[in-house]
């Protein structure tokens, strides 16, 4: 129960952090089976599909490193049914948004997988 709270204050201040760069924000919490995506939000005439990657410090490994190879595919997957429901057709990044909270440091990784 403590992680999945993490998790959403991580997202929280994704999103937050997101607006204040100028994305508009279109769905947070995109499920279809077994695949999510935590955060959907424009930029232009691009929609990035944003992993959030919650830790209290970086003492260890980055936060992205958990963002494997399994998981970049079934946000791939996900993404690909969000397009398709949606019919859009523009520009796509898979980014990373690592949160650290004891520092309240913020790292975007644009476009950190295809």
């Amino acid at each position: 129960m403590r992680d999945k709270l993490v998790g959403r204050y991580g997202e929280k201040i994704a999103a937050d952090f997101l607006r204040k760069k100028g994305y508009e924000i279109l769905e947070s919490g995109f499920h279809f089976r077994g695949g999510e995506i935590d955060i959907i939000a424009r930029k232009g005439d691009t929609v990035a599909f944003v992993e959030v990657k919650t830790r209290r410090n970086q003492s260890y490994l980055p936060a992205s490193t958990a963002v494997g190879r399994e998981k970049q595919r079934k946000i791939m997957l996900t993404a690909e049914v969000w397009i398709s429901r949606n019919q859009y057709s523009g520009q796509v990044s898979f980014d990373i948004i690592e949160v650290y909270t004891d520092d309240k440091t913020i790292r975007h990784i644009k476009n950190a997988f295809v």
